[in-house]
């Protein structure tokens, strides 16, 4: 079998139910891929299917995670890749026909750029999930991370699900297996150091299955933000934006005007009410946006508060107390998720 021109490098932990989405929306790709699905040790039917696949297709394998989490993963499948570039595509993920394509063409008409992502739309199975969809759409729940409603194609930071020069990967260590979370962060950012430049498509599009539920959001966050902490004490101040800070003050300033309000009930009630306002009127915009009417609309407003407030305290246990990231499972895909 020839070399492929792409690897794609698939994590997967306990994902039966969109496992095979994920692997399919590879193998229909417009350029020759290879798939290697690297598993974690999942307890449900996520081998089993992809051992299916891989039978009747060859380009796809399946390997194996001792280590579980998803850096460790992903260099598995790096040191396994035979293809020029690799790509990162989630087994909870689905990407457009083109976006190989479009990849490959940028970083082969443009030697500068090292990697290149595209724009992630977030879908979900149930009412509650779909309310998470829409806020993980918006400035307001995602800051300037442009890789969730960007427009152009643009030079950026961070690269989603993002195709890069397997040397270049190779040549900066891969992902950092001491960094259970932000590992690709990480990983952009040590490319950007090595002289290399990012991009960012919206042509290139990504289908994305969040959390189903604001509760499931919120442990999700508060996981960023530890992992967040944990790459900028590593890294340092090089590697934080304006808007990361944005959360941590957010919940030090709902802290103190707890206390003010034990006291002066009414002017911390004053202060809280310009970020209601905010999650008001953002909450109405998205849901103006929203697709299909079974959306739950009372899900909006706490999922962009369980964003807030969740990396915002993540990242002060992190950064202040050095708490490490807990470890993910899936099991909020499983439970919510219908069975295959």
């Amino acid at each position: 079998m020839s070399e492929p021109t792409v690897s794609v490098l698939m994590p997967v932990l306990n994902e039966e139910n969109t496992v095979l989405g994920a692997v399919r929306s590879v193998l229909a790709q417009d350029v020759d891929v290879e798939v290697l699905v690297i598993d974690g040790g999942s307890v449900d039917q996520t081998p089993d299917l992809v051992r299916e696949v891989a039978a009747q297709d060859p380009r796809v394998r399946l390997l194996a995670n001792p280590a579980v989490i998803i850096p460790a993963a992903l260099n598995v499948g790096l040191a396994a890749a035979r293809g020029r570039y690799i790509a990162r595509v989630d087994g909870h993920a689905s990407i457009s026909d083109d976006y190989l394509g479009r990849a490959v063409g940028h970083l082969a008409g443009d030697p500068r750029i090292a990697s290149v992502g595209g724009l992630r739309t977030g879908t979900a199975f149930t009412p509650p999930g779909r309310a998470v969809a829409l806020a993980l759409s918006s400035r307001f729940g995602v800051g300037d991370s442009l890789n969730h409603f960007g427009q152009e194609f643009r030079l950026t930071d961070h690269a989603s699900f993002g195709l890069t020069r397997t040397a270049v990967a190779r040549s900066i260590g891969g992902w950092d297996a001491d960094l259970p979370v932000n590992e690709d962060v990480d990983f952009d950012h040590r490319i950007l150091q090595a002289g290399h430049l990012i991009a960012f498509d919206p042509d290139m599009h990504i289908q994305w299955h969040v959390r189903e539920s604001p509760k499931a959001l919120l442990r999700q966050y508060r996981r960023y933000g530890r992992g967040k902490a944990a790459m900028v004490r590593k890294n340092g101040r090089a590697s934080i934006r304006p808007r990361h800070l944005a959360a941590p003050v957010a919940v030090v300033g709902t802290a103190a005007l707890a206390v003010l309000a034990t006291r002066h009930p009414r002017l911390a009630a004053a202060a809280y009410a310009p970020y209601l306002i905010g999650v008001t009127a953002a909450s109405v915009g998205a849901w103006r946006g929203r697709k299909t009417d079974d959306t739950h609309a009372p899900s909006i407003p706490l999922s962009f508060m369980a964003m807030h407030y969740g990396w915002g305290l993540g990242f002060i246990e992190g950064y202040a107390f050095g708490r490490p990231p807990v470890r993910a499972s899936g099991d909020d895909r499983i439970r919510s998720a219908p069975s295959s």
